[in-house]
């Protein structure tokens, strides 16, 4: 015999194992990718929720500035609607028209603020509405995950592959709800 058949003849070849063997190795994988998942779903749900409390913080903001803006306004409508008293009273119309004239743009620049904070304001709750539903989306899908994850971590202690089996199915629904916000965001 040549020095080569001896080693190949020495070397075992390793035996195939069972389902049964291989199940403890397939519990860990099956731990280890729904804890990768839940750790991403996490980030994003805590950076949709980060998002949200930004955004309505951002939208409290425009309205208080709107408040401030009406504040104004109506200090000017008073001055206005004082000073066309006036006018009508003393009969001086050349010299209150001007004044009047000059509150009159005051007003419409005021409104036309009002307007434009009006729309950002509802811009950001728009946003602060879209963040918080990914946010709870996120927040379902990470519920499952950890469900999952539990289940898995039950099979390998307890050597029952029916926790394995509902780990992989409750996993599976928060793998799925994961892809489904990500896919969903705009």
């Amino acid at each position: 015999m040549k020095n080569t058949d001896l080693k190949q003849q020495s070397i075992p070849t390793p035996a195939k194992k069972s389902w049964k063997e291989n199940i403890n190795t397939f519990i860990a994988v099956t731990t280890l990718i729904l804890a990768v998942c839940a750790t991403l779903t996490a980030f994003k749900a805590g950076g949709y929720g980060n998002k949200m409390v930004l955004t309505q913080s951002q939208a409290s903001d425009q309205w208080a500035y709107y408040q401030a803006k009406s504040i104004k306004e109506t200090t000017i409508q008073s001055q206005r609607d004082m000073m066309e008293l006036l006018m009508t009273q003393t009969g001086k119309t050349e010299l209150y028209q001007t004044k009047i004239a000059n509150y009159d743009k005051e007003l419409a620049h005021y409104e036309q603020d009002k307007k434009d904070i009006t729309a950002e304001a509802k811009r950001l709750e728009g946003i602060r509405d879209t963040a918080q539903g990914y946010n709870s989306n996120f927040g379902q899908a990470l519920i499952f995950l950890q469900i999952g994850i539990l289940l898995s971590s039950l099979a390998s202690i307890n050597k029952i592959t029916f926790y394995w089996y509902m780990g992989l199915v409750t996993g599976g629904a928060g793998v799925i709800m994961f892809i489904y916000t990500m896919l969903t965001i705009v």
